[in-house]
């Protein structure tokens, strides 16, 4: 869904989508430019969000097509994503009437159902990458020795773990809770972005400090630590910055307030 800042199009505000679709017989004819869009390299199939008279509308489109064309792949601060983030240019691209997923104008509606679960799925595939830098960091600091002692017996080093061992918990914790609501037939959309507002900033300090904590060899090559701390620094951006789902929540605290005292 998202669109090149440089040419004023939808990121945080799905409102500002440039990507337009008009219906042609039984054929839907989208035009405009994508950016960051994961995986395109290689893909069989796509979801195409485009904007109508009615409202946001989306797509599924077989790949490759002529009038989707890969213009660039981003160089981006991470490097885990399979096919890369790329900036996509849909050309006249015609599709059948009924690749449609729902209805017209409702598009962000259907997203919608999908946006909590891909949230949590984040949360958990950098929950388990930063588990695995603790690990590596852990084994450093119990082997590696300083003034006369392993790391880990240094207080400003040993107590970096033991803050990583707390925000791990807290992390698993704020996973389970988000996911029972799930379970329930919510869409967890306040309880989904509070999961990826905690998870992700706590995912950046245990990177953060797993770093700190093998010094020299943090910041290289040698293990994947330095890999995660890229990743997981990506994370606060990906899937809404952490700012935009604060504002979120701050404007759902204002209207149940309203709606408590309006009782």
């Amino acid at each position: 869904m998202t669109e090149p800042a440089s040419e004023g199009g939808a990121g945080s505000d799905p409102s500002m989508m440039l990507t337009s679709c008009r219906q042609d017989g039984n054929h839907w004819v989208i035009n405009g430019r994508k950016a960051f869009i994961t995986g395109a390299q290689g893909a069989k199939v796509g979801i195409v969000m485009a904007k109508s008279d009615d409202g946001a509308c989306m797509f599924l489109v077989e790949l490759p097509d002529p009038a989707i064309r890969i213009e660039r792949v981003l160089d981006t601060i991470d490097s885990s994503m399979p096919g890369g983030h790329s900036v996509v240019m849909l050309d006249n691209l015609r599709v059948p009437a009924d690749q449609m997923l729902g209805a017209s104008g409702e598009g962000f509606k259907y997203a919608q159902v999908r946006l909590s679960p891909a949230r949590l799925s984040h949360c958990m595939r950098w929950l388990g990458g930063v588990i695995r830098a603790q690990e590596i960091a852990t084994a450093y600091a119990c082997q590696r020795h300083a003034f006369g002692k392993p790391l880990v017996d240094h207080e400003g080093v040993g107590f970096m773990l033991a803050e990583n061992l707390i925000d791990i918990r807290q992390c698993q914790l704020m996973i389970d809770w988000c996911a029972s609501v799930l379970d329930t037939g919510s869409l967890a959309t306040a309880e989904s972005s509070m999961a990826k507002v905690a998870v992700s900033e706590a995912l950046m300090r245990i990177a953060d400090k797993c770093v700190q904590v093998m010094g020299g060899t943090g910041v290289s090559g040698d293990t994947v630590v330095e890999q995660i701390f890229r990743e997981v620094r990506a994370f606060r951006i990906y899937d809404g910055p952490t700012e935009v789902h604060k504002w979120s929540l701050a404007k759902k605290i204002k209207r149940d307030f309203g709606q408590a005292t309006a009782a």
